[in-house]
């Protein structure tokens, strides 16, 4: 009767740990999905780019991460790409003008208080002429890469975007697997 009751025992221990072992990998399976989720769903945000405005920096059909919280860590600086929302919808752009410059084009360059904006580091078409714009604090004048494409702070219904329009900055290029690129 012992011999009976000690396998009894030890099959109930076995049945209780292999239930452990399944709760402890369904747990993890579910921490997994969790942070997968707050990444993809809060921080880091996937987007398709439909248009040819930031050509050649970032062509239709490709795929990018926008980091939605880095714009409460630090200011977006010249330079950065980011996604901001108009009542148009949603777009990508470069930021050329911080908060307090003047910001003019003259045969298709750019010039910030009067010193021409070096844009050297990026590809851009010098398209057109725009007189001074002076940038109000809280604001920043962005342009497209591809300036033949003119939905950028140069439209008075888009004008300067200010800081709380501005959804995220571009961090990633995913797709495809040969552009893959990070944007400092």
């Amino acid at each position: 009767m012992s011999e009976l009751r000690k396998r009894r025992r030890s099959d109930g221990r076995a049945r209780t740990y292999r239930n452990a072992r399944r709760i402890g990998w369904l747990f993890s399976v579910l921490v997994t999905i969790a942070v997968l989720c707050l990444v993809f769903f809060i921080w880091l945000a996937p987007l398709g780019i439909v248009d040819q405005s930031m050509a050649p920096a970032l062509n239709s059909g490709e795929v990018v991460l926008c980091d939605r919280i880095s714009k409460f860590v630090r200011v977006p600086e010249r330079g950065d790409i980011v996604l901001f929302s108009t009542d148009d919808g949603l777009f990508i752009k470069r930021i050329v003008g911080l908060p307090g410059e003047s910001v003019e084009i003259v045969s298709g360059h750019v010039f910030i208080n009067s010193i021409p904006l070096d844009e050297s580091s990026y590809s851009v078409n010098y398209v057109g002429d725009l007189s001074p714009v002076l940038v109000p604090e809280g604001s920043v004048f962005v342009l497209g890469d591809n300036r033949e494409e003119m939905y950028d702070s140069r439209v008075a219904s888009v004008g300067c975007i200010p800081f709380d329009h501005i959804e995220g900055i571009l961090r990633l290029r995913v797709s495809p697997f040969s552009r893959i690129t990070y944007f400092s």
